[in-house]
């Protein structure tokens, strides 16, 4: 669907409630291209395609339903030309480090619950109760002593 205007999506009201505008996990591609703004680049056919793309949001199908939303470019969060991102904290990546994200999910009483990873001590999952969206946290370059310090690389929400 063609859209004169941008669709606004608040980043934090999706970590608190898994709403990204209209859309839910399960809908099938034929809904969210009759609801929601086109993809931008999706490849030769967009019915076809396993993945569309908003800016640096993704939208992963398995078959014909929407089973992730995704995005892994924290540092340059962008909704591209169709979707206007209420950043929240995102808009400053130096505030997205584990230390900084969990003051911040305190600070607006956001429950949820810290895991790091059982076979790799420098991943760290935070979930958010409510709407099981999920934020890692990784110290990719293995340079960091300090988990708190670890940088945000992504968020999703996942069937």
């Amino acid at each position: 669907m063609i859209l004169l205007h941008k669709i606004n999506i608040a980043i934090l009201d999706f970590i608190k409630t898994g709403r990204f505008d209209y859309l839910k996990l399960g809908q099938t591609k034929e809904w969210i291209l009759n609801n929601f703004p086109d993809p931008e680049f999706i490849g030769d056919s967009v019915m076809d395609a396993p993945i569309w793309f908003y800016g640096s949001i993704e939208l992963h199908f398995d078959k014909d339903e929407l089973f992730l939303i995704f995005s892994e470019d924290m540092a340059a969060l962008d909704g591209g030309q169709f979707l206007e991102l209420d950043k929240w904290i995102f808009g400053d990546p130096t505030k997205l480090t584990l230390a900084n994200f969990i003051a911040q999910l305190n600070l607006e009483d956001i429950d949820f619950s810290k895991r790091t990873e059982k076979f790799d001590s420098k991943y760290i999952r935070i979930t958010i109760t409510q709407s099981n969206v999920q934020l890692s946290f990784v110290d990719a370059e293995n340079e960091l002593d300090n988990p708190n310090e670890f940088p945000l690389t992504s968020i999703s929400l996942i069937r």
